[in-house]
């Protein structure tokens, strides 16, 4: 894996590429099509939910005319994503991550709501933060993600330090992990990068840098979600310019 800096310096260079383009309105709905496919599958899939992508697809083109619970599923954290994606579009780096805002993004059918009142699913954490601290250990932690040293930061440091964070945390009863990757995407979205798509050969080295972030080593994470935004950019771009060969050939 490459040094965190030459990850963010390819994803400011790939950023700067897409923005280049000249998409017409219809190239920007496809892209974005492409990463709510791309976020749902993959998210679904670290959270080890046995879905395909076109399952994924079907529910995002509102093609879905019977709801499996699978489909339920992927339309919570779709309809989730465009609300974080909303959010970061109308107000940009003004957006800000809030105990309630964290609570609406934890969308998940079946889930008991509000922040967890036990133990929740963190057996794998070393020490177990009392439910009755959650609060103020939030409000303390999102209260520096508006600090100046925090907006010094590069899009990417924030939303890595944003999802461990919250993964050691564990504010909820269950499926904490999507609900960090779409709070710690609000950071990355509100600087025009796509959320954070960590794809299913990426698996491996996630599971390592959430290891490292509980020893407080957070470059690991760094350079995963760097590497994550490069590798959805790069997409982006090609599919643009995709788009853009097939409108040549049809005129």
């Amino acid at each position: 894996m490459r040094p965190a800096y030459e990850w963010i310096s390819r994803v400011n260079q790939k950023h700067k590429q897409l923005a280049e383009r000249d998409l017409s309105a219809r190239q920007r709905e496809i892209l974005d099509r492409w990463i709510e496919i791309e976020f749902v599958y993959s998210t679904l899939k670290l959270e080890g939910a046995d879905v395909q992508r076109e399952e994924v697809t079907r529910v995002v083109s509102a093609d879905a005319r019977t709801m499996t619970d699978g489909d339920r599923a992927a339309l919570a954290l779709l309809e989730t994503l465009r609300t974080v994606t909303s959010l970061a579009r109308e107000t940009g780096k003004a957006a800000s991550l809030t105990p309630d805002l964290l609570i609406k993004l934890h969308n998940v059918p079946g889930a008991v709501p509000g922040l967890r009142k036990g133990s929740g699913d963190v057996a794998r954490t070393a020490q177990i933060m009392s439910a009755e601290s959650l609060p103020i250990v939030l409000e303390t932690a999102f209260r520096w993600y508006t600090a100046d040293s925090f907006a010094e930061l590069h899009p990417v440091e924030q939303a890595s330090i944003v999802l461990l964070r919250l993964l050691e945390i564990q504010p909820f009863e269950e499926a904490n992990q999507q609900t960090a990757l779409l709070a710690a995407s609000l950071f990355t979205l509100r600087s025009e990068l796509p959320p954070i798509i960590i794809g299913p050969e990426m698996h491996a080295a996630y599971r390592v840098a959430l290891d490292e972030g509980g020893r407080m080593n957070t470059k690991p994470m760094v350079e995963l979600v760097a590497e994550a935004a490069e590798r959805s950019l790069r997409t982006m771009i090609e599919e643009a310019e995709g788009q853009k060969e097939k409108g040549k050939r049809k005129n």
